[in-house]
């Protein structure tokens, strides 16, 4: 029987070492792979208010590993966080021009790096995939949940 955590780990490895080697990557001041995934997020989501909360659960990630990646991204000036009016402890999260000016590279980067992931790999078979890894994202989130976990 095959490990599937083991197989998806390792895709996740050599997935980062792909985006390490990407333009923007090389172009941007510590740039990682999920900056790039949070910019296109907040570009795609501009004029509406994104918050730390909704990232965490857009990605499935802990607000502890949202938190320190906000950080960073704000102090290689990537985002910027602002009051909001109804509640000055809600900080929305905003891109930068230096961010807007990666935004361009980095969906380059995204499409080919898709179109690498995808090689070889029919339409057909790249939906089943999708069908599958929805499932085992479900599988892992109840199971989170029953546990009392968050980060789902």
């Amino acid at each position: 029987m095959r490990h599937l955590g083991l197989e998806i780990h390792r895709l996740e490895k050599l997935m980062a070492r792909q985006r390490i080697h990407s333009a923007a990557h090389q172009d941007a001041d510590r740039l990682t792979g999920m900056h790039g995934y949070l910019i296109r997020y907040l570009y795609e989501n501009q004029g509406r208010d994104v918050f730390q909360k909704d990232i965490e659960k857009t990605f499935s990630i802990s607000r502890s590993t949202v938190t320190v990646t906000l950080q960073l991204m704000e102090k290689n000036g990537l985002i910027e966080r602002e009051s909001v009016a109804q509640d000055a402890r809600l900080k929305r999260i905003v891109l930068t021009q230096k961010a807007l000016d990666l935004h361009h590279q980095i969906e380059l980067d995204i499409a080919s790096f898709e179109e690498q992931l995808a090689k070889g790999i029919s339409e057909e078979e790249q939906e089943v995939f999708q069908r599958v890894a929805e499932k085992m994202r479900k599988n892992l989130g109840e199971d989170l949940e029953r546990k009392g976990v968050c980060g789902r």
